[in-house]
């Protein structure tokens, strides 16, 4: 396994392969085979190889070539990116500023200046003495900066850089640049070799495949009563435990919660899990006891409320190339099923490509999906379409849907656009060896896929999945109650 670095001669890419003896440079005359790995550092003539993985693509390094169109761009899909200068045409100034260096999707590190020195719109590529070393969770705006920069990043396709973002007079934080070439000198060149290092070694974990993926879920619903009125969950569940209740709140009071969340405990099976989330919803339909409030999924049963399918993964490497997989595999034909009216109103603020959240038991999850749930077919797809990506990841080949044409098309659900690249992509799954213990489950949904199907919202959880919309027990509960009472008496 080889890792090659392509440049154009640039000082710091020069120090990277000075301070990593496994990085070798790049020459057109090198043989790539599919197990090694080439890390672009900027733009270069050189065509990407045919074979390996690929950090930084040509494709993606020329998105952010001309920051004008790059800025356009991320605007579209709704990335807020500062102007070029005020509405007066003066200089932007910035109460604070960020440079947020990234290696294979992860931060490695922040710097924060809080000069409030003006931009003028000129490129970005150093982290100047005015700006200093913080934690990346050093506090709430630190760790929003760094989200943004992470959406950003894989916005334009890129696996590593650096996203520089200002702080404007109310806290509103914008990008102002990204850059693929970051100058490494002193610290930054020291974290891009840590950075390095630690990637050589999951790659070659995951090569070994000495790993077991571990899936868990959480599942948001929102509660109908039979006027068609929202009904909130808080009146029934707190907000943690493994039956909660999502943290949006009405009007922001904090108090009123309408979004139930299923939280099934982990398995390392797709089945497994499947059977924790049926016990959870039996519960949770138990609690409620109310036969005429519906249960409803999708992208949003009530206005201005988005509900989300969220896939959590532990045990596997995370990568930049991982998301892009679930992009391509899963994100896709998910969203390939869903109702194209309300997965449009939720979209591209929530269940944007490569939405992830890293969590603290050292996994992370893929928030890309609607609440998958109202369809028991569909969702037990995701369960074990996302193991098996997650399984075998490095054996999918990646499709670049980060253009301008494709990204638009997924956000404004322009399902004609992208649907030769799903079929292509069915095809790439059917063929992968390991398909033949999956496809049970998984090619229900690709059959609901080739013939145009979408699930639906208006349906019932419960009446979906055959959950008892009363409990059973109840009135013998009732009557065992008043025996005891008489008997006392």
């Amino acid at each position: 396994m080889a890792y090659y670095l392509l440049h154009r001669n640039q000082p710091s890419a020069k120090r990277l392969l000075a301070s990593l003896s496994r990085l070798s440079r790049y020459r057109a005359t090198n043989s790539v085979s599919d197990s090694d790995v080439l890390v672009r550092w900027g733009a270069a003539e050189e065509s990407d190889p045919a074979h390996g993985a690929v950090l930084n693509t040509k494709d993606a390094i020329d998105r952010i070539s001309s920051r004008v169109e790059m800025a356009k761009f991320l605007r579209r899909v709704g990335v807020r990116v500062a102007p070029r200068s005020t509405k007066s045409g003066g200089i932007t100034t910035f109460t604070r500023q960020y440079r947020i260096p990234m290696f294979d999707l992860v931060p490695i590190g922040c710097f924060r200046s809080d000069s409030g020195a003006g931009w003028s719109s000129a490129r970005i590529s150093r982290v100047h003495a005015s700006f200093h070393e913080i934690s990346v969770t050093e506090d709430k705006q630190t760790r929003r900066a760094v989200f943004l920069a992470t959406r950003t990043l894989h916005a334009l396709g890129l696996d590593f850089g650096m996203v520089s973002i200002g702080v404007g007079p109310k806290g509103l934080l914008q990008v102002m640049d990204v850059t693929a070439t970051p100058v490494l000198e002193g610290r930054l060149l020291e974290m891009y070799k840590d950075a390095m290092t630690a990637f050589m070694e999951r790659e070659e974990q995951a090569r070994r495949g000495t790993y077991t993926v571990t899936l868990g879920t959480d599942i948001e619903i929102m509660l109908r009563n039979p006027q068609g009125k929202m009904v909130l969950a808080s009146n029934y569940f707190t907000r943690r435990g493994r039956i909660g209740c999502d943290d949006r709140s009405v009007n922001f009071d904090g108090k009123r919660l309408p979004l139930m969340e299923l939280r099934p405990a982990p398995d390392p099976t797709p089945n497994g899990l499947l059977q924790n989330l049926k016990r959870l919803m039996r519960e949770a339909s138990e609690r409620i006891n109310r036969p005429n409030v519906e249960w409803r999924a999708g992208s949003m049963p009530f206005r201005p409320y988005c509900t989300g399918g969220h896939i959590h993964f532990s045990g596997v490497p995370f990568s930049s190339r991982l998301v892009k997989v679930l992009d391509n595999y899963l994100g896709l034909p998910l969203m390939a099923v869903e109702d194209r009216r309300t997965a449009g109103l939720r979209r591209p603020k929530y269940g944007y490509l490569g939405d992830i959240r890293h969590k603290d038991y050292g996994g992370f999850e893929y928030r890309t999906p609607g609440s998958f749930v109202c369809s028991q077919v569909v969702t037990t797809a995701a369960f074990h379409l996302a193991h098996m990506l997650a399984s075998h990841y490095r054996d999918f080949s990646l499709p670049d849907i980060y253009s301008p044409s494709m990204q638009i098309a997924f956000y404004e659900g322009q399902i004609g656009a992208l649907r030769p690249l799903i079929l292509r992509n069915i095809e790439t799954i059917r063929r992968h060896a390991a398909y033949t213990q999956y496809r049970e489950y998984i090619e229900p949904l690709f059959v609901m896929i080739e013939q145009g199907q979408t699930w639906n919202e208006q349906r019932d959880v419960r009446v979906e999945w055959g959950i008892p919309t009363r409990r059973t027990r109840a009135t013998g509960n009732v009557r065992t109650r008043r025996a005891k009472v008489a008997g006392a008496r």
